[in-house]
């Protein structure tokens, strides 16, 4: 357990932030409502936007917040480094990291710090949809149910010791993109783990995710898909979360099944039976649109998808020498 009688405050909270000032203001409510003692954590939002409309949000905001807040301000590398500088800034024996466009559960700090114990260096919470959102075919958002390989920070606490040993995150590809590229967030967790340090997911941490309307091209296109490739090449043990291996997931295995399959179809035509397990995984799949006799319906679309992201894939793989379809 942690030291609950540590100097104040116990637990700081980093929120990286470029432009989106009305979702940073709801992330920022729900902090202020937690039913942690408000002496014992803190808010730093580091902002990276160019101009200062978060900045005044934060100074608004702040008078009336119950716990300290500060706002610190950088050029935009995206959220990796925005991370680095909140987290050299916290005074707590734990940082946890919320995205801007999340809101905490009220019980969110509390229930993340009780969950760790001897040798824990990361508690990952549980993140949902927002609830009170409509979902649509080309919704975004972010669910993590349990336990995540990626450690995404939308919501997940470290020891800050382990971050200072793991040398902290990294600019991102596209530092000024709405949806960042990612990976850093993996590759700082993956360092802690190869520390020595201990991993717990908590389901009763739970904070809340932003539903956004992608458009059909953001569904379609799926640019986080170039780091994988870099993550499996620098961690090869998260292989063991791949499809066999050397896949993203079994989607795209069973694509690259059939790709072999039709490509073997031009001189025997019997090989186009390879592109019935596809077929039948994209039409089986659970989905909240085009069920019933509908659902054959879906593969069109996926097959779109499928055959862009085995091309970000590739792209990444030869970028970064390390194979992952």
């Amino acid at each position: 357990m942690l030291n609950a009688s540590a100097p104040e405050p116990r637990v700081s909270v980093v929120v990286p932030v470029f432009r989106r000032k009305d979702l940073l203001r709801k992330a920022l409510l729900s902090l202020f409502k937690q039913d942690l003692p408000a002496r014992e954590y803190e808010v730093i939002v580091v902002d990276s936007s160019p101009d200062t409309e978060n900045v005044n949000l934060v100074r608004e905001l702040a008078p009336a917040a119950p716990c300290r807040v500060v706002c610190l301000t950088k050029k935009a590398e995206g959220p990796g480094p925005s991370r680095n500088l909140g987290f050299h800034h916290a005074r707590g024996e734990v940082v946890a990291f919320m995205d801007s466009d999340c809101e905490a559960s009220p019980d969110w700090l509390r229930l993340g710090l009780e969950a760790f114990g001897p040798g824990i260096g990361i508690v990952q919470g549980k993140t949902i949809p927002d609830p009170s959102a409509r979902r649509g075919i080309f919704s975004y958002y972010l669910a993590v149910e349990r336990e995540s390989y990626f450690y995404q920070t939308a919501n997940i606490f470290y020891i800050r010791a382990a971050l200072e040993q793991s040398g902290g995150f990294q600019a991102d590809l596209r530092p000024t993109a709405e949806r960042p590229v990612g990976g850093e967030d993996t590759e700082v967790a993956w360092t802690v783990i190869r520390l020595g340090w201990k991993t717990r997911f908590c389901s009763a941490a739970v904070v809340y995710h932003a539903v956004f309307k992608a458009g059909p091209w953001k569904w379609l296109f799926i640019q986080q898909l170039f780091c994988i490739p870099r993550l499996t090449g620098r961690f090869p043990e998260l292989r063991r979360f791949m499809a066999y291996g050397y896949f993203f997931d079994r989607g795209q295995a069973y694509f690259v099944l059939g790709l072999l399959g039709a490509l073997a179809a031009l001189y025997f035509p019997a090989a186009l039976i390879l592109c019935l397990p596809y077929a039948v995984f994209r039409a089986s799949e659970p989905t909240q649109s085009l069920a019933g006799v509908l659902r054959p319906l879906r593969i069109a679309p996926y097959l779109l998808r499928d055959i862009l992201s085995f091309l970000i894939l590739s792209a990444g793989s030869v970028r970064y020498r390390s194979l992952l379809l």
